[in-house]
Parts: structure tokens; C-alpha cells; sequence
């Protein structure tokens, strides 16, 4: 079994677009593994596209340091599990790599983490959409979407475009992440450039208190590859 998954490693590499203008979450989430690559650090995750990338992408370098709710599908699991690990370990560098949709689930326990001292960093891959969902309305239902869409109906409106192609890549994300963490106490930034990611990474670890990391990111980036429901690996969708 082992010799197999790593002939289907070799079979089936983990890509991304290296060349994007913007931030990729799979590249998101490489640079923070490199970043911490010697560092003591647990990771936690919601669920979601950013869990898959999460799995995928970050290179773990000690067993028992990741935490998901894998198959269960818990969204809301990354923040109160990353408070529990940074309980258990205070000294250790504890970040849950989330969604703006997952993080929703319990956003109010930045409270905790500020009222308790514990200094969970969140790395937010913010694309204000529900993203996972959105990957099967593009592959199996037409583009069509229902209520995938985190943002303010007006923003749809606005755009005038049909129902497969008005939900654009947009200036000013909603909510405001970085105000509602400030609102609890927590350090908070927000990034869209590819060259501000490595620094806002580190200035994220460097913060002493629980801090925010919204990192804007496309909402039409795709999760692969990917096995559709029901079947089997011989049925791997690659592009």
C-alpha cells in the first residue's frame, strides 16, 4: 500500500500557478511551511478547500502537530482546536489555517484567546466564498450558485454579469476581519500582494498576543486533484 500511494504521488504531482500576479492559497500556505519549517508548531484547520491545501502543501516535520477534523467535516474546528493545543503547549507556535467561512462558525472566540493569553495565530485564506461548495457548483452544477456567496447582495447586483460570472475578485472583502480581530484585542493585517506574504507571516509569529493574517485570495481556485463523489481513484479529476 505504501509502494502505491507513492506511485500515485509521482503519477499525480500537487501543482499550482507559480506565475499568478496575486496570492494562491496552495502558495499561501507553502510559504508559511517554509517559514516555520524549524519552528515548534502546531497547525489546526477549519474545513474546506483550506483544509485540503493545508494537507497538501504543508510539509509537517513532527508527528501529533496537525489537527483537523478530516471526514467529520466540523467547520468552526480550527480556532477552538488551536486554542486547546496552545493551552496544552504555551511555549510552542500554534496557527489555524482557516477560511473566512469555517473561521464564521465562532469568530467570537478571538475573546478567548485574548481574554485567556493565549497567542493562537490565524492565517485566513479569505476568499468570501464558500469555497469547497463552489468547487462542486463549478464542476457538477452549472456554475450556478446557492448562497456561496459571502458577501453583500448588492456587490452581485452591482456587477450587472451573468449568474456564472459576477461574483468578481474584490477590492474591499467583507467583513472587515481585520477590524472585528482588532475589536477583540488581537493583532490583525490584511495582504493581497504576493511579495507582502513572507513578511506579514513573520510579522504575524512575531506578534506576542493572538493575531490575523487576512489574506485575500480568488475564489475560483480549484482543489485537485479531486475524486467526485462516489468514485474511485481511476476516476481522479486532474484539471
Amino acid at each position: 500500500m505504501a509502494e502505491h500511494c507513492q506511485q500515485l504521488k509521482v503519477k499525480f504531482p500537487l501543482t499550482y500557478d507559480q506565475e499568478f500576479d496575486g496570492i494562491l492559497q496552495q502558495h499561501a500556505v507553502k510559504v508559511l511551511s517554509d517559514v516555520t519549517a524549524d519552528m515548534d508548531a502546531y497547525i489546526a484547520v477549519g474545513v474546506g478547500q483550506h483544509q485540503m491545501w493545508a494537507a497538501q502543501f504543508y510539509k509537517f516535520q513532527r508527528p501529533r502537530t496537525w489537527l483537523s477534523s478530516s471526514g467529520l467535516g466540523t467547520m468552526g474546528f480550527g480556532l477552538p482546536a488551536a486554542m486547546g493545543v496552545q493551552a496544552a503547549n504555551p511555549n510552542s507556535l500554534v496557527i489555524d489555517i482557516d477560511g473566512d467561512g469555517s473561521f464564521q462558525m465562532n469568530i467570537q472566540e478571538l475573546a478567548t484567546c485574548f481574554c485567556e493569553d493565549l497567542p493562537v495565530k490565524v492565517l485566513l485564506l479569505n476568499n468570501q466564498h464558500l469555497g469547497m461548495v463552489v468547487q462542486w457548483e463549478d464542476r457538477f452544477m452549472g456554475r450556478n450558485r446557492a448562497h456561496t456567496y459571502l458577501g453583500p447582495i448588492h456587490h452581485e447586483e452591482a456587477a450587472g454579469a451573468s449568474n456564472a460570472d459576477r461574483f468578481t475578485y474584490a477590492e474591499d472583502r467583507y467583513p472587515d476581519f481585520v477590524k472585528i480581530a482588532q475589536g477583540y484585542g488581537c493583532g490583525a493585517a490584511t495582504i493581497r500582494e504576493k511579495s507582502d506574504l513572507e513578511p506579514a507571516i513573520r510579522e504575524m509569529i512575531a506578534h506576542k498576543g493572538p493575531y490575523l493574517l487576512d489574506v485575500q485570495v480568488p475564489y475560483q481556485e480549484h482543489v485537485l486533484p479531486m475524486i467526485p463523489g462516489g468514485m474511485t481513484v481511476d476516476d481522479m479529476i486532474l484539471e
